[in-house]
């Protein structure tokens, strides 16, 4: 290979825009990091690198709210199936 790993804050800094789509909101990103508005400043522009703890508190939500949208769309697609079966059911 030879490109080597991206800067870790470029990698930090699309952690975080990601985690505010999911959230919807950089302030509550930024609260639930436990940061600075300076350092999550420094943060989204990739000129500073998080703690490991506001990392781990980053990946946390991420992974969280992620969870959250998969059981939304299971929800959703069970009652889309139910909805089909009985359908389905009444077609008979």
């Amino acid at each position: 290979m030879d490109r080597g790993p991206q800067k870790f804050p470029n990698i930090c800094s699309r952690l975080i825009a990601a985690a505010v789509s999911l959230v919807g909101s950089a302030e509550a990103v930024r609260a639930h990091m436990r940061t600075t508005a300076e350092h999550f400043l420094d943060y989204c522009a990739g000129a500073s690198e998080p703690s490991f703890a506001e990392l781990d508190r980053l990946v946390t939500l991420i992974v969280r709210e992620q969870g959250k949208i998969i059981a939304h769309n299971r929800d959703l697609l069970r009652a889309m199936r139910e909805k089909a079966k009985h359908a389905k059911d009444r077609l008979r």
